[in-house]
């Protein structure tokens, strides 16, 4: 196992771990109410942005495909959020994650022209 393999097979746990964090923290009691606004939209922000980059460094998925991924998981979690007591989907929520995901995704696209150029 080369060493590019076990920066990638962390990557993806990490990834996992946050999928796991984000389902079974979020659905604890506890988690209504956790970060008040507007510190909710820079914690939505922040988590989207660093799943992104998990899943962008562990080269699993295109730039573009871990974009999409990671804006379907906000949407997810916010589906999810309408199950649970003492918390509420919102549309701006879902914003920060995509605007997360986004900013990642062009600092990648930069980092990456540049290295080609």
């Amino acid at each position: 196992m080369t060493i590019s393999h076990i920066y990638r097979f962390g990557f993806i746990t990490f990834s996992l771990i946050l999928v796991l964090a984000l389902f079974i923290g979020g659905s604890q009691p506890e988690a209504a109410g956790l970060f008040v606004p507007p510190i909710d939209k820079l914690v939505h922000f922040l988590y989207f942005a660093t799943f992104t980059f998990a899943i962008v460094m562990s080269n699993i998925l295109p730039l573009k495909y871990a974009a999409i991924l990671t804006v379907t998981l906000g949407a997810a979690d916010e589906l999810h959020q309408m199950l649970l007591p003492g918390r509420s989907p919102g549309i701006d929520d879902w914003l920060a994650d995509i605007f997360g995901a986004f900013i990642v995704v062009c600092i990648f696209s930069v980092v990456r022209k540049q290295q080609i150029a």
